[in-house]
């Protein structure tokens, strides 16, 4: 063992939940590519990673208990999440980072099955392997605006048995999954599936996905978190520009069991279809375009306030000390 620098003085800590690890979501893979790289450490703060017992497919579900008691000082989901606790007189919660900018889901065929457009699955069975609401909710969103009767296409919901649900679509006893491209990368890599739609594009641009705290908490660690932040500027960049198999390379130990081909598929599908979020400020635009979605789709009662749900002068600080290095180097 290395004896410790006792010159050193350690360095703050900012406590990460980043919810059910057998998610495996590869778009969260940006904070592992920091930790990797040693981007916190090189910014002045260090990140413990934290997991959540169980999945967040209700609103106060996964890992944002952490955060509202104290456990954790950020976390890392759907701003949705935080729109919805809004509207309902909970806790307001933040988001200052963006990780996903896109609709991380996707339809998915037996192998060798050719691409469909939206418009093509009037009479089409699907199973929803993961029945997670806003997703569900957004893909018959989808199928409305192309102008399919939703009569038309039987949309079943998942056994709770993911490979049995996969092995249904393999064998044409379904037309297709829903399901996140993270979680069916695995099956496509070997043969067993193929990708048929993706739906970030229909969807168009919105933050699917982001860094989340508590106001007060970002108010008293304000300088660690501008770190964090200017440590997920790097690692995005990073991401931007290497080729997918430098970062699944890089993050495979922090997902256990899942084939680096499949992390590599994965990263790739993601940055062809705009899903990886290319810097940590969140779109004004993009926040109101989800937003109405989820109005349309009946999550939402009324618009949410970017104003009050969205912290960006963390990114635009992280960005002017960035810039501001990049000018004297």
């Amino acid at each position: 063992m290395t004896p410790t620098d006792q010159s050193q003085p350690p360095l703050p800590v900012l406590r990460l939940n980043q919810g059910d690890p057998s998610e495996a979501r590869i778009y969260y893979g940006v904070h592992f590519v920091a930790e990797a790289l040693g981007f916190f450490r090189a910014e002045g703060v260090a990140v413990e990673f934290q997991v959540a017992g169980t999945g967040g497919h209700t609103v106060r579900g996964g890992q944002v208990p952490a955060v509202l008691a104290g456990g954790a000082e950020l976390t890392v989901g759907g701003p949705m999440v935080t729109m919805k606790m809004l509207e309902d007189g909970e806790d307001r919660l933040v988001s200052f980072c963006a990780v996903a900018a896109g609709n991380p889901w996707i339809l998915a065929g037996p192998a060798g099955a050719p691409t469909v457009e939206l418009e093509d699955l009037a009479g089409k069975t699907i199973v929803d392997v993961a029945n997670v609401g806003t997703a569900t909710m957004t893909f018959l969103w989808l199928l409305a605006k192309v102008g399919i009767e939703l009569s038309s296409v039987t949309l079943v919901p998942g056994s709770g048995d993911e490979a049995a649900d996969v092995a249904s679509v393999a064998a044409g006893t379904y037309d297709f999954a829903l399901h996140s491209l993270h979680a069916l990368a695995p099956y496509i890599v070997s043969g067993r599936l193929s990708i048929s739609a993706e739906l970030a594009g229909p969807t168009g641009a919105v933050p699917w996905s982001a860094y989340i705290a508590r106001p007060e908490r970002i108010a008293a660690m304000r300088s660690e978190f501008v770190a964090f932040v200017r440590a997920i500027a790097r690692a995005q960049a990073f991401m931007a520009m290497e080729p997918a198999i430098f970062t699944a390379k890089l993050v495979s130990e922090a997902y256990p069991g899942y084939p680096l081909d499949g992390l590599v598929a994965g990263f790739d599908g993601y940055h062809a279809s705009g899903v990886l979020a290319p810097s940590p400020a969140i779109s004004r635009a993009d926040f109101e375009r989800f937003s109405a979605l989820l109005v349309d789709v009946g999550w939402l009662q009324r618009a949410a306030s970017f104003d009050i749900l969205v912290d960006n002068s963390l990114a635009d600080a992280a960005v002017h000390v960035l810039s501001k290095r990049e000018r004297k180097a």
